[in-house]
């Protein structure tokens, strides 16, 4: 994997360095450091390579860029593919409240999967994946299984059935008990169903979750019922209207509203 981590100055640097250098050293055939503020920042690249111990087979590099943070990861990223962006949450608490700086604005510009650090520093042990029941899933499952493979962790599917209050003529009402829904035969079912096979030939141990309700409160409940460390979600572009509503604008809430790590998963990694 080549990974790009901004270890410039920001709110929660430390915990993005601390959390990257859980796995980022057995995962990662290159890494690069990037800081915004030019030159006067550039210590804290050297600082980041003590922090994250990473072995000598792994390719450094350092990036020095003008400007904010956001700029200097978006220009970096640019340059070349990469398949994870790491960095901490770019806002302070009270920023995230003004509606012209929502948190994802960033993650929604990269064009790879992104994982944003925020609050305490966890040991990474248990991934809630909140999978839309699509096949777009899969990405999200491999990506969260980089992650969990080498730090021994566990990975639970979760799937929401949507209760939003909006009705569709011709749909037919869909089964409110988990064991009955896991069952079925529906594409969600089927979905979670391989997914979780997938995750299991891989060593990883798996559960699987089904709640029923609004799809945002639904996942926040759960991962803080589970006591989760990072919580795994795809998003893709969108094809219309509804789609944009109802995917795009649940990964940017999920961005605002979550106390935690976040991974967002757009493509399948390099093998």
């Amino acid at each position: 994997m080549n990974v790009l981590i901004y270890a410039g100055p920001g709110p929660w640097r430390d915990e993005a360095l601390a959390t990257a250098a859980q796995f980022v050293g057995q995962v990662a055939a290159s890494v690069t450091l990037v800081t915004g503020g030019g030159i006067r920042n550039a210590d804290l690249l050297d600082d980041a390579i003590v922090r994250l111990s990473l072995p000598p087979d792994v390719d450094v590099r350092r990036r020095v860029v003008e400007g904010a943070p956001q700029e200097a990861i978006l220009t970096v990223a640019s340059e070349s593919t990469y398949d994870l962006v790491i960095f901490g949450r770019l806002q302070r608490p009270l920023e995230r409240l003004l509606p012209i700086r929502r948190s994802d604005a960033l993650t929604r510009r990269l064009r790879t999967a992104v994982l944003r650090v925020s609050g305490p520093v966890r040991p990474i042990r248990r991934i809630l994946l909140a999978s839309g029941g699509d096949q777009h899933t899969f990405a999200t499952v491999r990506y969260a299984a980089l992650l969990a493979t080498p730090l021994e962790a566990s990975v639970t599917l979760l799937h929401v059935v949507s209760q939003q209050p909006v009705v569709f003529e011709g749909l037919t009402p869909l089964t409110a008990d988990e064991a009955s829904f896991l069952a079925g035969e529906t594409p969600e079912a089927d979905t979670l169903r391989r997914a979780a096979a997938w995750l299991r030939e891989r060593g990883i141990t798996v559960a699987v979750r089904v709640r029923f309700g609004l799809v945002l409160d639904e996942i926040l409940a759960e991962l803080d019922e589970g006591d989760y460390d990072i919580l795994a979600v795809g998003t893709h572009h969108a094809a219309g209207p509804l789609d944009r509503v109802l995917l795009e604008d649940l990964t940017g809430d999920l961005l605002d509203r979550c106390p935690r790590t976040v991974l967002v998963a757009r493509r399948i990694p390099h093998d």
